[in-house]
């Protein structure tokens, strides 16, 4: 597993923007023992007991103002945050701000679509409905999700140079023969079967209007659905 594809070079400085648990801060901390992480997030999640060169802030992202000097950052790093704001492009614009000269910022993301290649996912697969369905709630909390295949057009429209993009293939459960992409089938399936109550209450609760109960009953079919190994689908990272 890498944690970076940026080609850093003893960065002295890097930002994890909404870190979540903290564990990519941490993990980098470790490789980069001269490097001083820190970690922003709006919850207060992360471990107590951290290396000495990491640091984690309340900080909200959205905010005008990141409270750190322009110029400060080697890397800023950002992953899995769509959803989390209305407009990804004013990170970027504050990313961009805030790195040193030369510094480099790197976001991965799912892009939410499902894919399938062969023809096995049909047009009414639960699974499916069901994303279109939190897009459609998404959008109307003013909070979208389909960001990641804009990436590489925003960071040009900022003025980052020297920008690569890569997309891989996620499958939703192990489907697949080759034995890495149905390692990682098996990963995604468990995380989206332990996560679809999450993904889905305050989406749907706030964003389409259902009811707690309403949506345990929906969900019934759509777990079904992710674990079909009939059905070949995958998401774009």
């Amino acid at each position: 597993m890498r944690n970076y594809f940026a080609p850093l070079q003893s960065p002295r400085k890097i930002l994890d923007v909404g870190t979540g648990t903290g564990k990519w801060a941490v993990e980098m901390a470790n490789e980069f023992p001269d490097c001083e992480v820190t970690g922003t997030d709006l919850s207060p999640i992360q471990p107590e007991w951290v290396p000495e060169n990491v640091q984690f802030i309340i900080d909200d992202a959205a905010e005008d103002d990141w409270l750190i000097q322009p110029d400060t950052y080697d890397y800023i790093h950002t992953r899995l945050l769509l959803g989390c704001f209305e407009d990804f492009r004013d990170v970027i614009r504050k990313s961009y701000r805030y790195l040193k000269p030369g510094g480099w910022m790197e976001s991965q993301e799912v892009y939410p679509t499902l894919y399938c290649d062969d023809g096995t996912m049909s047009d009414d697969f639960p699974f499916m409905e069901w994303t279109r369905m939190q897009d459609s709630a998404a959008m109307n909390v003013g909070r979208p999700l389909r960001i990641a295949n804009k990436l590489k057009r925003w960071y040009e429209q900022q003025g980052f140079v020297d920008i690569h993009e890569d997309v891989f293939k996620l499958p939703i459960n192990p489907w697949p023969k080759d034995p890495q992409l149905k390692m990682l089938g098996r990963f995604n399936e468990n995380g989206l079967l332990e996560g679809l109550q999450a993904f889905t209450l305050a989406w749907f609760h706030r964003g389409l209007g259902w009811t707690k109960e309403e949506i345990e009953v929906y969900l019934v079919q759509v777990r079904k659905a992710i674990s079909d190994r009939n059905v070949h689908a995958y998401h774009k990272v």
